[in-house]
């Protein structure tokens, strides 16, 4: 039963910075990892604190990934906060084992159908940029078409953001077609599909 809530909760926590499900994903996720270590019974504050402050560095590491050690960091609070709450390796190995495994699986499926962070960015590019910048980035906006050349401004894990035409023009969402593409490689759009643009390495 608490393997299923602690995995129930990554789930949501996946839902909730991959898709728009953010508010509902995210309720969902607190509601569980509360009711774990309800559950199996916590005597202090602190392997909670550790266990959140680990995620929430995990997090941060999605949205910086080259920053290693964040990700690092991070997953270390989380097993600390785990371990001391349980008290047992094995349970703390079985419970996150089964969390991680069935998540990543569900990443590797959402991502496969072309979900990214695409949400949580526009939030964020929103928040950022002023209103009266909006006719000019417009002005500025390249037509994209298959065979148009640009670069990656962030790594492409397979997702990411790149710039077409004039580098300091506007940044796109794209999605990798082929492998990991390192940030400042030189890139092609492949194909465009709706709003999903794919792109490879430039030959």
């Amino acid at each position: 039963m608490e393997s299923l809530l602690l995995t129930i909760g990554f789930i949501g926590l996946a839902l909730a910075v991959l898709t728009p499900l953010t508010k509902t994903a995210s309720l969902v996720t607190l509601a569980s990892f509360t009711i774990y270590f309800y559950a199996i019974g916590i005597e202090n504050w602190l392997p909670l604190m550790l266990f959140i402050l680990g995620l929430l560095l995990i997090v941060f590491e999605i949205f910086i990934p080259e920053f290693g050690i964040m990700g690092i960091l991070g997953a270390i609070l989380l097993i600390a906060g785990l371990y001391w709450t349980i008290g047992d390796v094995m349970q703390t190995v079985r419970d996150l084992s089964m969390a991680v495994v069935i998540t990543t699986g569900l990443v590797v499926f959402l991502a496969k159908r072309g979900y990214s962070l695409t949400n949580v960015n526009k939030l964020i590019l929103q928040t950022d940029l002023p209103a009266n910048n909006k006719t000019e980035t417009e002005d500025r906006t390249p037509n994209l078409y298959p065979g148009l050349v640009g670069k990656a401004q962030t790594p492409l894990r397979p997702s990411g953001k790149a710039t077409f035409g004039k580098e300091e023009g506007p940044m796109f969402d794209v999605l990798s077609a082929e492998e990991f593409i390192s940030m400042g490689t030189p890139i092609v759009i492949e194909q465009i599909q709706g709003t999903e643009i794919l792109v490879r390495k430039q030959k």
